[in-house]
């Protein structure tokens, strides 16, 4: 009966994919994932390569019933962060 509630409220998770610009620094993952963890989201996707300038371009996608619009403010608190845009065009993921 555990596995059917955590199948159900997986089936109800909002997904986002949130580009970032970052600064090409050592802990700038641990921080973003971080944050991300605090929050309440789950991390169901990563990419991440170097751009020009010493910038890292990075893919995240996650999902949680949380705002991802708080989760984007509290990222761009991050001093290494230099850009978030939010891909809202994922929407409920159906995780049967």
């Amino acid at each position: 009966m555990n596995s059917q509630m955590n199948s159900q409220m997986k089936k109800q998770m909002n997904s986002h994919t949130l580009r970032i610009t970052a600064e090409n620094q050592p802990t700038v993952m641990e921080k973003l994932l971080q944050v991300a963890r605090y929050r309440g989201f789950i991390v169901t996707g990563m990419t991440m390569f170097p751009e020009e300038n010493n910038q890292l371009a990075i893919e995240l996608s996650v999902q949680s019933d949380n705002s991802v619009e708080h989760l984007q403010y509290q990222l761009h608190k991050l001093i290494d962060i230099n850009n978030i845009c939010v891909d809202n065009n994922a929407t409920m993921q159906n995780l049967a």
